[in-house]
């Protein structure tokens, strides 16, 4: 029987079964050999990747803008070009989420941020805030990409100037003066245009231009004239 399993261990030891490789030994008790640890540390390590992949996802969802207290900052995407800072202090100001710190618009990028006092105060602006039309367009809110250092301390912005006018209007007027602005810069280039034809070629006085158009050059006799043309 010994010789029997011994010849079995001999022949089978490192023969391959489909991709792996057989090891044979005779087995003893408690499994306290070296290779039957090291099957058993083997076991072990999936269970241990499994538990470190879990550690680093847990870490990663505590360091997500949603929640993580330090990140206060709403960003606000998709703003029309005339959409200035006073109009979006109105805006988040009406939304009552909380106590406003700052407000800063990108101009001519489409794209501002509104900070809180705390993170809970800029979830709720993101939800009350997201999809609203202003200047005609629906904003697109998120958290901002930076979180406040630790023990960071700022000021509440006073409320925005009280207005008669809705942020419609105000947004209105500011794309009709941009439009007269537009209007008064091509009005002047026409009027320089103008004065650029008007103009006597070079190397000519007035009267020599004047002279010109009114075919007569003075102090010339007929004969020159008739040269001329």
């Amino acid at each position: 029987m010994i010789k029997d399993a011994q010849n079995a261990i001999n022949d089978l030891n490192g023969r391959w079964l489909g991709t792996r490789q057989i090891r044979c030994n005779w087995a003893t008790k408690g499994a306290t050999n070296g290779e039957d640890r090291q099957t058993s540390d083997s076991k072990s390590v999936p269970d241990l990747t499994s538990n470190l992949s879990e550690d680093v996802k847990d870490k990663a969802n505590e360091d997500a803008p949603e929640n993580n207290p330090l990140y206060r900052t709403v960003y606000v995407g998709n703003l029309s070009h005339e959409v200035t800072q006073n109009v979006l202090h109105h805006l988040f100001y009406s939304l009552g989420a909380g106590a406003i710190e700052e407000v800063r618009v990108q101009y001519g990028k489409g794209f501002g941020f509104v900070r809180y006092s705390n993170h809970t105060e800029a979830a709720l602006a993101i939800q009350l805030g997201n999809g609203r039309i202003v200047g005609g367009k629906p904003i697109k809110c998120s958290w901002g990409n930076k979180p406040m250092p630790p023990g960071a301390v700022s000021t509440p912005l006073p409320p925005p100037a009280a207005s008669s006018f809705t942020d419609s209007d105000i947004i209105t007027y500011e794309r009709a003066m941009a439009l007269n602005r537009m209007a008064s810069a091509q009005a002047l280039l026409h009027a320089q245009a103008e004065q650029l034809k008007q103009a006597p070629p070079m190397g000519m006085g007035a009267g020599a231009s004047q002279a010109m158009y009114d075919g007569s050059y003075p102090n010339i006799d007929t004969q020159q004239q008739l040269m001329y043309y």
